[in-house]
């Protein structure tokens, strides 16, 4: 739609978005963003949702319900194969999933206090998509890991989240992550359902949002990464919410006491304190975490594996961790 059509509206176009329209998010007078061609908070048909911004805002809005259960799946296509799992054809046995592990193999849960954030990754060429961008290849046991290539200390890992049935009686939520690729070449998943309690036990619901988090969370501490002589690495998603949550608005949530502006509870707190001490803990062994926001079609991979874990029947009830954890404590 032409640029007219907007500030008629009230709007103003913000540029490029991971949604499938080609307008993108549009910022209304008071802050709040809805999508290009529709003007919703929530597009089922755009595949968005902007209702993350409440938290930044600090605006309660009566006239919508709590975005943590009527939360649209960021990733579902309007395709009825899609809304409906048992129409998906997936090999379950296909993917690598993990489950708890022993106590022994799990490292220390730390809440963050706000002394480390995550910043912003910059690629030197802002038109190419993240493995062309990291084309060196860095072979680690039987693992080949993604890098820049001019300077293999900077690890590329691809995540996304995502949520069947939302706003029904059964979402489902699962998770992936692309750690690398295999010999051929092929990226290389790690994915599960997102369980139904954090890492301190709290309650959680199967929202996009917090399977977005709980992507980055599972490759964070998937290695002592460190001991494969990385000192960045870069998270490559199409979550607004994540990079933008974890590099701009943690800070204030922090500061706040972790209270939005409206003095209401931040959601999905129990993972962005997990989050921020990862990034505490990673410090004090030299290794920087970014977060680079990257257009949708350019996160195809991590979102096929996302959507394969949440279509797996069985949430745990209890946080798990990912099996590579034990080798390397």
């Amino acid at each position: 739609m032409p640029r007219g059509w907007y500030l008629a509206q009230g709007l103003f176009p913000l540029g490029y978005s991971s949604s499938d329209d080609e307008e993108g998010p549009c910022e209304l007078p008071n802050g709040r963003l809805v999508c290009g061609p529709h003007g919703f908070v929530v597009c089922g048909k755009c595949c968005t949702d902007y209702s993350f911004m409440d938290e930044v805002l600090g605006e309660d809005d009566e006239d919508l319900e709590d975005d943590e259960d009527m939360e649209d799946d960021e990733d579902l296509e309007d395709d009825e194969d899609l809304k409906d799992e048992e129409d998906l054809e997936i090999d379950i046995d296909s993917l690598p999933i993990f489950t708890p592990s022993s106590p022994r193999s799990i490292r220390e849960k730390v809440r963050g206090t706000g002394l480390v954030f995550p910043s912003k990754f910059k690629p030197p060429v802002s038109s190419q998509p993240p493995l062309e961008v990291f084309s060196g290849r860095r072979r680690w046991i039987n693992a080949i890991r993604c890098t820049l290539p001019n300077d293999d200390g900077v690890l590329l890992i691809m995540t996304d989240g995502a949520c069947l049935n939302n706003g029904q009686a059964n979402p489902k939520a699962g998770w992936a992550f692309v750690q690398g690729v295999n010999a051929e070449g092929r990226p290389s998943p790690v994915g599960a359902r997102l369980e139904q309690r954090g890492p301190w036990g709290d309650a959680g619901n199967q929202t996009s949002n917090r399977a977005e988090l709980r992507a980055v969370l599972a490759a964070l501490r998937y290695r002592h990464w460190p001991g494969e002589f990385f000192h960045t690495i870069v998270f490559a998603t199409d979550s607004e919410y994540v990079v933008e949550g974890a590099t701009q608005w943690a800070r204030t949530w922090v500061q706040n006491d972790w209270r939005t502006r409206g003095y209401g509870h931040v959601k999905n707190r129990d993972l962005w304190e997990l989050l921020l001490g990862e990034c505490e803990r990673f410090q004090g062994f030299g290794l920087a975490v970014q977060f680079w926001k990257i257009p949708r079609e350019w996160n195809t991979f991590a979102d096929e594996w996302a959507k394969k874990a949440a279509a797996m029947q069985h949430a745990p009830d209890e946080w798990g961790e990912v099996p590579g954890v034990a080798s390397t404590l």
